[in-house]
């Protein structure tokens, strides 16, 4: 059928649409809500890749349009190719965004337009965004960027905390930088129910080593931004979910599962699941200075400490600022990326926002491999 499919495109004219099929969805009766790390294991795989370079605009607020550039033809071919010959593992899906519309949208093995899917560390960008989308409502600002995290934490009984932790601030949780070091790998996992929002922190700010310059070196944990999202939960009108749900999620019509630590606040580090699209509406947001759909959604001081290139290649603000080549040239991206192949990346020389997922084993940057090799060289000049 897939080759069937392949030889069908070769006769197409070059600006022709190519769609196969229907746009995949959940089977009847699952609740895309209830879609954990855990029943996207249960979804059978497609019978086959669903692709279209003229994506249907489904009401969902992303505007569509059509990926005609010439080598387009070419190009879809050599993906689908790639794809069933095994090069990207198991990739699930690939859209395209440029100059304000998705204009390439694949699903293959798990992939459903409305199945969300497992984001993994893209959770500690979007909990990033979560917090752009905090300073935008004015719950803080961006000078309180450089305060003192536990400054948040009413709670916390500062008697008893090691010395050093009253110095860790916000934009060194941003940077994954606390400094926080605990006596097992697997200390603050383990905590559990016992210790709800702030009493958790209460426990970790009194095991942790004592935080001095030394200590505040890069270190990716979940502990960094977990610190982010319990201020939220702090700061927002109801809880950290409710917050998410109505204003960052709920306000660009987001299709999500986002699972809760055992202490109560949600997963940072790992745990929340959206569709391709939800997913593409983040990374267009940031692309365009944190508007979108015509309004200020996320704060734009805030986005611009994102965008900034002068920072270097490196992980700032739970994005990864990188260089990749594609068509032989240098290209710069700035990302969020998640075990098993997440990317939410965006290319701002060339206005482009791409994501992809998979369910890989390791090989976490196959599927941005894919979008390099295939469709960014069709507007690299």
């Amino acid at each position: 059928m897939i080759r069937q499919m392949i030889t069908l495109l070769a006769v197409l004219l070059p600006l022709a649409g190519l769609t196969a099929g229907e746009l995949p969805r959940l089977p009847k009766g699952l609740d895309p809500k209830k879609q954990t790390y855990a029943a996207q294991k249960k979804l059978p795989n497609l019978a086959e890749p669903y692709f279209s370079n003229s994506p249907e605009d489904l009401g969902d607020g992303l505007q569509v349009g059509a990926l005609n550039v010439p080598g387009t033809r070419e190009a879809i071919k050599a993906l689908l190719a790639d794809d069933r010959a095994g090069k990207y593992s198991n990739l699930d899906s690939i859209l395209l965004w440029k100059d304000g519309r998705l204009i390439f949208e694949m699903y293959n093995r798990r992939g459903r337009v409305d199945g969300p899917h497992y984001a993994m560390s893209i959770t500690k960008t979007l909990t990033s965004i979560t917090l752009a989308r905090a300073i935008q409502l004015g719950l803080l600002n961006m000078e309180d960027l450089d305060k003192p995290v536990i400054s948040f934490m009413p709670e916390i009984n500062r008697s008893r905390i090691k010395p050093g932790v009253e110095t860790i601030t916000l934009r060194n949780a941003l940077s994954m930088e606390s400094g926080l070091r605990f006596p097992g790998k697997n200390f603050a996992g383990a905590l559990g129910e016992e210790h709800p929002r702030q009493k958790f922190f209460q426990v970790l700010f009194e095991n942790t080593a004592p935080v001095t310059p030394g200590s505040k070196q890069f270190k990716y944990t979940g502990t960094d931004p977990s610190m982010i999202m319990m201020i939220m939960d702090i700061l927002a009108p109801g809880t950290a979910q409710e917050f998410i749900a109505r204003e960052v999620a709920g306000k660009i019509g987001a299709l999500y599962c986002w699972d809760d630590q055992p202490c109560g606040i949600p997963k940072c580090g790992a745990g929340s699941s959206f569709t391709s699209r939800s997913l593409l509406k983040f990374g267009i947001a940031v692309i365009q200075g944190g508007r979108y759909n015509g309004k200020q959604f996320l704060s734009a001081d805030y986005v611009r400490l994102i965008m900034n290139r002068e920072k270097g290649e490196g992980y700032f603000y739970h994005f990864h600022n990188r260089r990749k080549k594609a068509a032989g040239r240098d290209i710069y991206l700035i990302s969020g990326i998640g075990a098993g192949g997440q990317h939410m990346a965006t290319f701002p020389e060339l206005n482009i926002v791409a994501v992809a997922t998979a369910h890989n084993k390791g090989k976490i940057g196959l599927p941005l491999q894919a979008v390099l090799e295939h469709l960014v060289p069709l507007f690299v000049k």
